[in-house]
């Protein structure tokens, strides 16, 4: 399971073999490291030295022989962590360098989990380019949502999310409150500017974003088919936040003008009370 999370990841699968090998036996030669993981040692000298300098594994000679260590795995998880700290200061600018050369329609897949997470990542840093009253539109439905995504938009996201001053206008799905994978879906009712839509025409199990100054974002959450889909078109940014304000404003007129006839039925009714 290890080995295929660091496949995954970061490293190949020899990478992955001599990475756990030099975690479990500390401080070895190659050629013991090479025994363990049963492959041959100029090979797994090579291995070694590439994730050396990576900085994965460390070496030190004694007796004119090299020995390699593993680094510990939290130094690990600090050291990708300040990389992604520092990728992400530098987001801004890269996506100022991206939006001068892509100046034409433009679409991009995240499939992989980890660049899932970056496509969020975008929806926020795309504040930048809008004004200080323009909110990001959404509309959100969290059926069937993909559990490890739920727990690290709840965990990961939010609090991040609450840091930037831009506001969110969400048009949320009232059987995504309903459901088991709620906790998204409630957070954006009782921290944003919202309206919870509860009629079966509405039924949504992901969550399209009008954002930046020409960006839509489609989050498809189902367990099935995790993937995000980031489209850069002034078009379709323009058309489905025209789409977003009539939704917003029809609703809210219907819910005005049921909220007024509940109003007419209490005074009728005191009135006849009073009568009595």
């Amino acid at each position: 399971m290890i080995n295929d999370i660091l496949q995954q990841h970061w490293l190949s699968k020899q990478e992955s073999k001599a990475y756990l090998a030099t975690l479990e036996l500390w401080v070895s030669p190659a050629s013991k490291i090479a025994r363990k993981i049963g492959d041959w040692r100029e090979a797994t000298y090579y291995v070694l030295e590439n994730l050396e300098k990576k900085w994965w594994v460390s070496s030190i000679v004694k007796n004119k022989i090299k020995s390699y260590y593993a680094i510990e795995p939290k130094k690990m998880y600090e050291k990708l962590q300040h990389k992604v700290d520092d990728f992400l200061a530098s987001m801004p600018e890269l996506l100022a360098l991206a939006s001068s050369n892509w100046s034409k329609m433009s679409v991009q897949l995240y499939e992989w989990f980890e660049w899932f997470k970056m496509a969020y990542e975008q929806v926020i840093l795309s504040s930048s380019e809008m004004k200080d009253w323009e909110p990001f539109m959404t509309f959100l439905g969290t059926q069937n949502i993909n559990p490890a995504l739920q727990k690290y938009l709840v965990k990961d996201f939010v609090p991040r999310r609450l840091k930037f001053k831009t506001k969110t206008m969400a048009i949320i799905d009232k059987k995504s409150q309903d459901s088991d994978d709620s906790s998204y879906a409630e957070y954006n009712e009782s921290m944003h500017e919202s309206i919870v839509v509860d009629d079966p025409i509405f039924d949504m199990s992901n969550e399209i974003i009008i954002h930046g100054k020409d960006s839509v974002s489609i989050m498809m959450y189902w367990k099935e088919e995790l993937a995000a889909l980031v489209i850069k078109s002034q078009t379709l940014h323009d058309a489905l936040r025209s789409l977003f304000l009539l939704v917003w404003k029809l609703y809210k007129k219907e819910v005005e003008n049921k909220n007024n006839i509940k109003v007419v039925k209490n005074l009728k009714r005191n009135k006849k009370n009073i009568k009595e």
